[in-house]
């Protein structure tokens, strides 16, 4: 069986190998390398190498020894009404698996903030995970579908975390160099997040804060230093503060687990409902959100830039009520010491 496909500008500079494991996930990696040095595998008619770069409109031939799969032993044969029976069921199968994917792609593009040809920023809300089944990934691959299915390789996905119940901006990969250039920018700390928490204690001034944390795997949790720690650093700015209560906006210089609510806990203000780490009740538990997202504008990806993501409507009316109507006016003034 031959099989022709074309390069997008979403695959341009990924491996030729890597994008056949895309293309075919089901082959071993050993059998793929064989077709390639019998040259059942040619780009632009040509024999290459697993390590070729990929350019835009590259054209792959495949030569794959295609064979119909034969029916389970002891598996009986369909009569023409049961195939016609089956046809039915897949095409209800189809239809509904259609109308899922546009309730996703749906519900992606309301949560959406900002958005570029590289990147989008979208406002995660409180309980739905960055990652796993049903979780905002899947999302992102209903509303990205035609971009995806233009490319060999690419798979639009969140370039960072939030926690199930943290809420706020995150970024998802809109293009293959949008995912490549925001995580360069990530690791040399030329991404800027801040947040929003609600803490325990009155906050009296800003203080920038540096601890060595470890991460308890057994326990799911991050504490104080000791074995493999690793520094956290953060600013944490009282916003309001009122009843025992601070609101605080917290810019983070490194991006540990559990980073805010494991320093916040440290210093004897831990986030009110965040039982985990000894905060005081909370009806409806612990406020975490991810308030402003800055990327930079030189990237050689299009960049939203700076993206805020407002806080939920009934969030908003709760603080409003404990710290007053006018408290919360300095949440956008520039909290970089």
């Amino acid at each position: 069986m031959e099989r022709i496909v074309v390069a997008g500008l979403d695959d341009q500079g990924r491996r030729l190998d890597r994008v056949l494991r895309k293309l075919l996930p089901d082959m071993p990696l050993s059998a793929l390398y064989r077709l390639l040095r019998s040259g059942d595998i040619r780009v632009n008619g040509k024999k290459a190498k697993p390590d070729y770069a990929i350019a835009a409109g590259d054209e792959l031939r495949l030569w794959l020894n295609a064979r119909e799969p034969s029916p389970p032993s002891g598996a009986p044969a369909l009569n023409p009404a049961d195939k016609a029976a089956a046809g039915s069921t897949d095409g209800s199968a189809a239809a509904r698996e259609s109308a899922e994917s546009a309730e996703s792609a749906e519900r992606f593009a309301a949560l959406i903030v900002a958005e570029t040809r590289d990147l989008a920023v979208v406002n995660k809300p409180r309980g739905l995970l960055s990652h796993g089944e049903g979780g905002l990934d899947a999302l992102a691959l209903a509303y990205f579908a035609a971009r995806a299915q233009d490319s060999l390789a690419f798979s639009p996905a969140p370039l960072h975390r939030l926690d199930r119940n943290t809420c706020g901006a995150l970024a998802v990969s809109a293009s293959i160099r949008g995912a490549r250039e925001f995580s360069r920018a990530l690791r040399e700390g030329l991404i800027h997040k801040t947040y929003l928490a609600l803490l325990d204690g009155e906050l009296e001034r800003a203080s920038e804060w540096r601890d060595a944390l470890r991460r308890d795997g057994a326990a799911l949790t991050t504490r104080k230093g000791g074995g493999e720690d690793r520094e956290a650093h953060a600013l944490f700015e009282p916003v309001a503060v009122a009843k025992g209560k601070t609101l605080a906006r917290i810019r983070i210089y490194t991006g540990l687990t559990h980073q805010i609510r494991a320093q916040a806990a440290l210093r004897g203000h831990p986030l009110s409902g965040d039982s985990k780490y000894g905060g005081s009740f909370l009806s409806g538990g612990y406020l975490l959100h991810s308030y402003s997202l800055s990327i930079p504008t030189d990237l050689a990806a299009e960049s939203p830039g700076t993206v805020l993501a407002p806080l939920p409507a009934d969030t908003l009316r709760a603080l409003q009520a404990l710290f007053g109507l006018n408290a919360l006016n300095r949440l956008n003034e520039s909290n970089t010491p």
